[in-house]
């Protein structure tokens, strides 16, 4: 279920990621190397402090859109372990209005979690100026 849930997520993660590590000056990487970093600390030292907050909203990103998916997990999923969202679909296939109870109120749980991961995205995502 991790992969699938990982190839559900790897969209939004390449789509944050890749403009900003486009964005990076090749140069910096040089002077680093000039004074005798490795590619590894100059990977760490240069490129992973520009990247920071892009790293965090993209595995917001993907932590959120993958704790809603219910298409990849519903055929994957145990039936001893269910997801949220395949526990939702399954309370919802029952009669019944504490099934229906139950459901809602998984489903206000998700909504929570994605809510306030969404949120919290978005104060990592802008600065004091507002911009990315």
């Amino acid at each position: 279920m991790p992969l699938a849930q990982a190839l559900v997520g790897v969209p939004f993660v390449v789509r944050t990621m890749l403009p900003v590590l486009r964005a990076v000056d090749e140069r910096l990487r040089e002077a680093a190397a000039v004074l005798g970093a490795s590619p590894l600390r100059a990977w760490r030292e240069v490129d992973l402090p520009l990247v920071r907050r892009a790293v965090l909203v993209a595995a917001g990103f993907a932590f959120a859109v993958s704790l809603g998916e219910f298409g990849a997990t519903v055929f994957i999923a145990r039936p001893d372990n269910p997801t949220l969202p395949v526990a939702v679909a399954r309370l919802l296939g029952r009669s019944g209005e504490l099934n229906y109870g139950q459901a809602m109120a998984l489903s206000t749980i998700l909504m929570l979690v994605c809510a306030v991961s969404l949120l919290l995205l978005e104060r990592i995502r802008t600065d004091r100026s507002g911009e990315f």
